[in-house]
């Protein structure tokens, strides 16, 4: 796999900008869900349920195009009005209840009631006269206009019902032609238009709901920045980790030119882990396949770390991001504590830069990456499903395979060595971190 055009094209994304977009993506997750659980969202939600009613609109279009002159309330206002500017009605309330009307009814059951038919003693008698002009006057024509008339009690009851507190407001909301903006719905819905306009809402949803919910059901089950200074500290242990108990797990193999070093040269340094490999002599013991472990005098030493005792994981995503320095081989990879399943994220055997699946025999079911430096920090990963395995460098794929999958939790491993092919050289694995993930079930 050649990424050269990849990465002229921009199509491979720089370190730094997969590693901000991981971190990216982090924030997005935790803001979303921070804005889900927030007073404000619960509020907008609350309303957005409320507002977008059928009940809410309706009431919403009866109050802003219902004229005011269509309404029970000005039908009841006009009345009273009416009634009020009708003057002989008026005269008539006025009299109704007075001395004067009093006094003429007790006149009119005596006996000089009739006296008022005399023209002549009408014009002699002062009382005769005045009851002459009182049923001439404007007053007792109202009165007798509405004394068997419904329509004083009608005013009246129109009089209690305009004076109540309920129908002055009912009055001043219908008479008010901005009388929408005087209900609380109107402002229920400023406020749901205020939180709906709040950046983290529109964040929210514009975000992908399902990316999020994908992204969260993976659950970070290993990281390690390397922030510790002592092995021992750490979830790494040096040497090989085999299944077999009565093996040796410090010890290199009779055709590399190094010792492993049981952790001495390994270190973390300015957060990230330094595999060192140096040009000093040892005797060390050696696997050789025919004779077993040997003792056998080295030029080098190096080292292998894995985390057999406290990690291993069957699927998954497993990541780290790292480079390297001198042409040797340098190598992190996936075991089980056999010879087989052996996933290989990143090998690099000081010319080239392989990942792949080792296979029996020393078969190898992957690809040379081109096009890129491993002397530069790059992201190696590998998605690990129940159907296939998924190499990638940065946000690139580089391989796939569904051959020869692994059964079995695999661990982390790290290592450096010199195999007797190549020139022997001093180098350094340098790891600034490592992850693996899985999906939250």
């Amino acid at each position: 796999m050649n990424l050269f055009l990849s990465r002229l094209t921009g199509r491979l994304y720089s370190t730094d900008k997969m590693e901000r977009q991981m971190i990216a993506m982090e924030e997005r997750i935790a803001r979303y869900r921070r804005i889900e659980q927030s007073a404000e969202m619960k509020e907008y939600l609350e309303l957005k349920k409320v507002v977008e009613s059928k009940e809410f609109q309706q009431k919403k279009f009866n109050w802003i195009r219902t004229k005011f002159k269509s309404t029970s309330t000005y039908e009841t206002i006009s009345r009273y009005k009416k009634l009020l500017h009708d003057k002989e009605l008026q005269l008539y309330l006025e009299l109704e209840n007075s001395q004067r009307l009093k006094d003429y009814l007790e006149f009119r059951q005596g006996p000089n009631y009739v006296k008022l038919q005399n023209k002549k003693e009408v014009r002699n008698t002062l009382e005769l006269k005045q009851w002459s002009e009182f049923e001439k006057s404007k007053d007792f024509k109202a009165y007798i206009r509405f004394r068997n008339s419904k329509t004083p009690e009608r005013f009246k009851e129109l009089v209690a019902e305009v004076s109540t507190p309920e129908f002055k407001e009912q009055y001043s909301f219908w008479s008010n032609s901005n009388r929408w903006k005087t209900t609380d719905e109107y402002q229920q819905e400023a406020r749901f238009k205020q939180l709906a306009a709040m950046e983290d809402i529109r964040y929210y949803f514009r975000e992908d709901r399902k990316r999020i919910e994908t992204m969260e059901r993976w659950d970070t089950t290993f990281q390690d920045e390397f922030e510790w200074f002592r092995m021992a500290e750490s979830a790494w242990k040096p040497g090989f980790a085999y299944d077999n108990p009565n093996l040796k797990t410090n010890h290199s193999f009779v055709n590399e030119q190094q010792a492993n070093n049981g952790g001495r040269n390994v270190g973390t340094m300015d957060n990230k882990l330094c595999l060192f490999t140096k040009q000093e002599k040892v005797t060390a013991p050696a696997w050789d396949t025919k004779k077993g472990f040997i003792t056998k005098d080295f030029d080098y030493t190096s080292d292998i770390i894995q985390t057999a005792a406290t990690f291993r994981q069957k699927e998954g995503i497993f990541m780290a991001k790292l480079r390297i320095e001198g042409d040797i081989h340098h190598a992190v990879w996936l075991g089980s504590g056999k010879r087989l399943p052996m996933l290989s994220l990143f090998h690099y055997n000081g010319k080239h830069i392989t990942v792949g699946n080792y296979k029996e025999r020393g078969g190898f079911d992957g690809t040379v990456i081109r096009g890129i430096s491993a002397k530069k920090y790059y992201i190696y990963s590998l998605r690990w499903n129940e159907r296939e395995l998924i190499w990638y460098v940065n946000n690139v794929e580089v391989y796939r395979t569904s051959y020869n999958m692994p059964k079995e939790p695999l661990y982390f491993a790290i290592s450096s060595f010199i195999d007797e092919q190549q020139k022997a050289q001093e180098g350094t694995l340098n790891v600034a971190w490592v992850r693996a993930l899985k999906v939250v079930k």
